[in-house]
């Protein structure tokens, strides 16, 4: 469904480059200040701003009475995402992380089939991707998404996917490792360890090097594979011991992002605010683990 009226924001110095946009896409306006954006009739702020920018910002939009979309990680700190999810329930709004997977056919269908696969033993997310920027961040340029200021980072920008995945489908461990390859004080790629006592699961990302993806959920009777980014799962199977196959497949010919843009939409307007609540308490059980204190250091223990 479109909304109602849609607008952009931009800067100043880039005013005709957010003109164009507009025009390109058929927008109904722009604004170049928070302020004017702030101020208008719309109902609902979606942002995409550098992760370091979204706990400041997303706090006055809330103020403002306006819903709030934050693309992921939703904030950098747990306490920074309890302290926004306590505002939006002061001003009656919804706050909600644009995180696709929650809300794609496949990932649904995957916490249907677990029990299937019998007692789980182990847990592998992958998500391997070696980033347009890294060349340049070899060379001294560093973009936002390699900037430590910005809190970039492959476990913020990448492995976030894995996070929420794991947790969604088996809640908190009882304690968590991060293990990152540190480049200039930022973590270019790294492994997650999660300790749920009967089982182990890891999520690994890489900005700095590429694997072809093969994520696995491996029970005692069956594993569960899935061969693309947890951001894009449309498709998996699941295989037992004698060789036997199921494909369960969700693949349409529509944009990645529309199943995760239609349901937000859905819930603002129905006002679903069960759903809402059980998704931003994801949010924040992943933003408690990606915290891990210190992340930009060597190996980090979380109990919990």
């Amino acid at each position: 469904m479109k909304p109602e009226r849609c607008y952009l924001m931009g800067r100043a110095h880039s005013a005709d480059r957010t003109r164009q946009l507009c025009q390109t896409y058929h927008l109904d306006g722009y604004f170049l200040t928070a302020e004017e954006l702030l101020a208008a009739d719309i109902d609902t702020v979606y942002l995409a701003l550098p992760n370091s920018l979204h706990f400041s910002f997303a706090k006055i939009a809330v103020a403002a009475g306006k819903h709030v979309i934050l693309e992921k990680p939703a904030t950098v700190t747990a306490a920074e995402l309890t302290e926004l999810a306590e505002d939006a329930k002061k001003h009656h709004v919804f706050l909600l992380e644009a995180m696709s997977l929650h809300y794609t056919p496949a990932f649904r269908s995957i916490r249907e089939h677990i029990p299937a696969l019998g007692p789980i033993r182990l847990v592998s997310f992958q998500f391997c991707q070696y980033s347009s920027r890294y060349d340049d961040f070899r060379k001294g340029i560093t973009a936002p998404s390699f900037d430590p200021a910005c809190m970039g980072g492959a476990l913020m920008d990448l492995n976030v996917y894995n996070l929420h995945a794991v947790l969604a489908l088996f809640g908190m461990p009882q304690h968590a490792r991060y293990f990152p390859n540190i480049q200039r004080g930022i973590d270019t790629s790294g492994i997650a360890v999660l300790d749920y006592g009967t089982f182990q699961a890891v999520a690994l990302a890489a900005k700095d090097c590429q694997a072809p993806v093969a994520s696995t959920i491996q029970g005692e009777n069956a594993c569960l594979t899935i061969r693309m980014p947890m951001n894009q799962i449309d498709r998996y199977e699941i295989s037992d011991h004698n060789g036997r196959v199921q494909v369960h497949d969700f693949h349409q010919n529509i944009h990645r992002l529309y199943s995760e843009f239609t349901e937000l939409e859905r819930i603002i307007r129905e006002n679903d605010a069960e759903l809402a609540a059980a998704l931003l308490d994801n949010s924040i059980r992943a933003a408690t683990i990606a915290s891990f204190p210190s992340t930009r250091n060597n190996i980090k223990y979380l109990c919990l």
